[in-house]
């Protein structure tokens, strides 16, 4: 195993230098870094020594070995301890906090410290989680173990916790979102108790989103089934001038894009009745048009013209270009409760080409001719990549994503569609 390489530790990373071969054993890793950290000493590196140290530990006997380094080189005590200390002063997360308290207890395990000196660190340690958790600056999430630290599960740095929580709902953040922990915590506590209560209470500011309904359930099934209604639009929607294949194809359309609506298959109260009327839909295919391309010698890439051609050969291709067209229009009109509410006309063209190459072939002075199978230039490239056909099909798609665009400016749609 080749060992020029970079050893992470305790999120550190340590370049081990010596090219040599790395012991496999836990024991000769440990005596490993041990010398290593021996060497730091001896030339006044303490940031790398504390690394190597740190090595050491982590690995069994490293604990006889961390010690016999302080008895041989007494500052090496104090650049740890230095270490240790910056270590806890650097936490700010509840994710820091917690992986130094194992580094805490590890340290504490190996001895290599008296039982004072480790109260110390720890106490350091917990006074700072105290205060940063209820000020913000060591922010405690509803995810992160409180257990390493006991005065955190106090009524009041539990609410510093939840609060948290709760102001990352009421954002409009679509990540991280600790929906589900809040929720878990308040089956904890009881949803009856105050402060089950009080987390019902501000539910409504937390812009609670569709797809966490299911969540918010298990604890407020009563307001997730009135958030759920809320977030609905019933809607019947009707096509005119159009056959029973436009209506399932913009049906289906509608579904896949449109978020909130439930398609009814007839109106009533409380359902919004949606008209798409087809008043134009001209589908036209563009004849092919063939062009032949003609380059001489010294128009090709030199060195495809030096390699696959003979002198003053040209290279001949044609290229076959075509499209498709439709041209559409389309009313979008929308009632509620007998009123019209939204009224609009979308027109327009959408077209697509498409051109592709054939037939290349060199052909000599002679007159002779033979395939030639490669690209001759830039031009040809250009003229030669881009699709290769077009389908009227893709076309009506295009035609029906305006028309969903035109659907999702109807009020009430468009309300319950950007809830999420």
């Amino acid at each position: 195993m080749d060992f020029c390489k970079t050893l992470s530790v305790f999120g550190f990373s340590i370049l081990l230098n010596a090219c040599a071969t790395y012991p496999q054993n836990p024991e000769g890793q440990a005596v490993y870094h041990a010398d290593q950290a021996a060497v730091s000493l001896s030339r006044g590196d303490s940031a790398s020594a504390v690394y190597q140290i740190d090595a050491v530990l982590i690995r069994p006997t490293g604990d006889v070995k961390v010690k016999k380094l302080f008895d041989e080189y007494p500052a090496a005590r104090g650049y740890y301890r230095s270490y240790l200390e910056g270590r806890i002063a650097d936490v700010s997360s509840g994710y820091q906090a917690q992986e130094v308290f194992k580094k805490l207890s590890l340290v504490k395990a190996a001895g290599v410290f008296s039982e004072d000196q480790m109260n110390d660190f720890f106490t350091a340690l917990t006074k700072l989680v105290i205060s940063g958790n209820a000020s913000g600056a060591v922010p405690f999430e509803l995810d992160d173990r409180t257990d390493f630290f006991p005065e955190l599960k106090s009524p009041v740095h539990q609410q510093f916790i939840v609060n948290r929580a709760i102001k990352v709902l009421q954002g409009h953040s679509a990540t991280n979102r600790p929906i589900s922990e809040l929720m878990d915590y308040v089956q904890r506590i009881g949803a009856n108790s105050v402060e089950g209560v009080r987390i019902e209470s501000l539910l409504p500011t937390m812009n609670i989103r569709r797809d966490e309904l299911g969540i918010v359930a298990r604890t407020f099934p009563k307001f997730a089934a009135a958030r759920k209604e809320e977030m609905t639009t019933r809607v019947f929607m009707q096509v005119k001038n159009g056959d029973r294949i436009l209506s399932d194809d913009l049906l289906q359309m509608l579904r896949s894009r449109v978020r909130g609506v439930e398609w009814v298959s007839s109106g009533g109260p409380k359902v919004v009745t949606l008209v798409i009327e087809r008043l134009r839909n001209d589908e036209r295919v563009l004849p092919e048009r063939t062009e032949t391309i003609t380059y001489s010698h010294g128009e090709v890439n030199f060195i495809s013209a030096a390699l696959l051609m003979p002198r003053n050969a040209s290279f001949l291709y044609e290229v076959v270009s075509g499209g498709a067209e439709v041209e559409y229009g389309y009313v979008i009109s929308a009632a509620a409760d007998g009123k019209t509410i939204y009224d609009e006309l979308i027109r327009g063209r959408v077209s697509g080409e498409y051109h592709r190459c054939q037939n290349d072939r060199i052909q000599n002075v002679f007159g002779g001719v033979s395939s030639a199978g490669f690209i001759a230039n830039n031009d040809m490239q250009n003229r030669c990549s881009g699709p290769s056909s077009t389908s009227i099909d893709d076309l009506r798609k295009d035609v029906y994503s305006k028309v969903v665009g035109g659907v999702l400016k109807v009020p009430p749609i468009k309300t319950t569609h950007e809830l999420d």
